[in-house]
């Protein structure tokens, strides 16, 4: 995929959602919409580098599934349905009812979801300080980038099973400060589904070997997940911006579907290999957001605090990438 082609579909893409934000709702519709769109990308740009690591192990036919099937399940199953089903679990009402208040009443919609965001933020939050703390003990990784801090951390690792030990800390350490056990509960949750998801990757890639099974599926579905987990926080701030849901489903759809095209053309450019540090960039970007998801539980944190994080990494990481790069390339 080209640059040239690439910005094309992104033109393309704002275009298009311009003209339903506008005959929905006019200049207003637009600029929320924009605003929208403009957030999730800043939020979840990390995410997209996370994607496309694991992308490039699967094959063309995954990766075309991760932009259609995919982007399905992200639009209308993460990013409407699942907030939907918190609000339905944590409010007593039916899912039909939810629906039916989301459409015709946003407000009550958006404060029904507004309650449901610790429960939301812990669940996340926890799924997504397990990606990074899994990659941060693992043993087996060779590359290092903040050196002091990795190497520290491996060696940590080869003594017992930390990860787990520091999560459960995490939790008892917020459980006991919180005093809440709904959250105790969402966090526990996350953490489960994590370890879930991992067994069920282990399992299909042990069935490829064993039997010849396609393996994509499970790293298929821990991509929607993570994908899931990384949008969490921008699907609740959205009633910050708009209390329209066709507008945030536009607008939010808009940056789901940019980061996963950038995803593809990491994936099929093979910038990845030429920016080595960059998926360590994006680990530690991902531990920060599960991190501030999890603060957020006690105190606000603006959604331009968040990006401005994950963006360091990424940039910092992009800015080692080039340095480690150039010396080998005038080799």
């Amino acid at each position: 995929m080209k640059v040239k082609k690439l910005l094309a579909e992104f033109s393309l893409t704002f275009l298009i959602s311009w003209v339903i934000e506008f005959l929905y709702m006019g200049i207003k519709g637009v600029f929320e919409g924009t605003t929208l769109s403009l957030l999730e990308i800043s939020l979840s740009f990390d995410n997209a580098v996370m994607n496309a690591v694991i992308l490039s192990g699967l094959s063309k036919a995954w990766r075309r599934r991760f932009l259609t099937v995919g982007m399905v399940i992200a639009v209308f199953g993460m990013r409407f349905l699942f907030p939907v089903l918190i609000v339905a679990l944590t409010s007593g009402l039916s899912v039909e009812k939810v629906i039916e208040i989301a459409f015709k009443e946003p407000e009550v919609y958006g404060h029904y979801l507004e309650s449901s965001e610790p429960l939301i933020l812990a669940f996340g939050g926890s799924f997504l300080f397990m990606v990074f703390l899994t990659w941060l003990f693992d043993t087996s990784k060779e590359l290092l980038w903040i050196k002091s801090l990795e190497e520290k951390a491996i060696k940590v690792a080869k003594l017992g099973e930390i990860r787990l030990i520091t999560a459960l800390g995490v939790i008892t350490l917020i459980g006991f400060l919180k005093k809440e056990l709904s959250i105790v509960i969402s966090m526990i949750l996350g953490v489960l589904l994590f370890e879930l998801v991992n067994y069920v990757k282990s399992a299909v890639e042990y069935f490829k070997e064993k039997r010849g099974i396609d393996s994509g599926i499970g790293a298929f579905i821990y991509l929607e997940l993570l994908d899931a987990s990384c949008s969490l926080d921008g699907t609740v701030g959205a009633f910050a911006i708009s209390e329209n849901l066709i507008i945030i489903t536009v607008g939010l759809s808009v940056g789901a579907f940019i980061l996963r095209s950038l995803t593809i053309y990491f994936v099929e450019s093979g910038k990845l290999n030429q920016l080595p540090y960059l998926e360590h960039g994006a680990h530690w970007g991902i531990g920060g957001l599960g991190v501030m998801m999890l603060l957020e539980l006690f105190f606000h944190i603006p959604e331009a605090v968040i990006s401005s994080v994950a963006l360091l990494f990424i940039l910092s990481s992009l800015y080692s990438s080039l340095k480690r790069t150039k010396p080998l390339l005038e080799g």
